[in-house]
Formats: C-alpha cells, sequence, structure tokens
C-alpha cells in the first residue's frame, strides 16, 4: 500500500494504491495493482494494470528502483520510531 495527501486547486486529496508484489528474485519484482482511492472516489484496479520493480542499488539505508515505465524510486530508511 502507498498513500500521499495532494492539493488539488487548494483542496487536500487522500489518494492511495494497494498493490501485490510478487519477488521474483533478489533484485526484480512483478507488481500487480489492486485498488486505486482518489479522496472519495474508490475502485478495483483492472487485471491489467500491472508493472515491474528492478532494484538497482541497495545499501543499509537507501534503495534504488526503477520501474518498467523508467520511473526511478529513491527510498531512505527511517531511524528507530
Amino acid at each position: 500500500e502507498n498513500s500521499e495527501v495532494v492539493s488539488y486547486f487548494g483542496v487536500k486529496v487522500p489518494r492511495k494504491i494497494t498493490a501485490e508484489l510478487k519477488p521474483e528474485n533478489n533484485q526484480f519484482t512483478n507488481v500487480q495493482f489492486k485498488r486505486f482511492v482518489l479522496g472519495p472516489i474508490e475502485f478495483d484496479a483492472p487485471e491489467k494494470f500491472k508493472g515491474s520493480l528492478d532494484v538497482t542499488y541497495l545499501d543499509d539505508e537507501l534503495r534504488l528502483t526503477r520501474g518498467d515505465k523508467g520511473n526511478i524510486f529513491v527510498l531512505t530508511r527511517l531511524g528507530d520510531l
């Protein structure tokens, strides 16, 4: 699940994506999107909404991942909460 709050013309709107992740190996993961939420609107993702993630760099604090559409995701580890 990935969620955030965005602002459309000054109105804060929550949006959320739910997906199923299926690792192929230590580097590659298939993604099947399951559900989308945009404010009060919710709908199931069509079966054809698929993707993949390829981990290109990983250490104890940072992960760089490239999506199948060329997007680059930079994730950092939070300290103890």
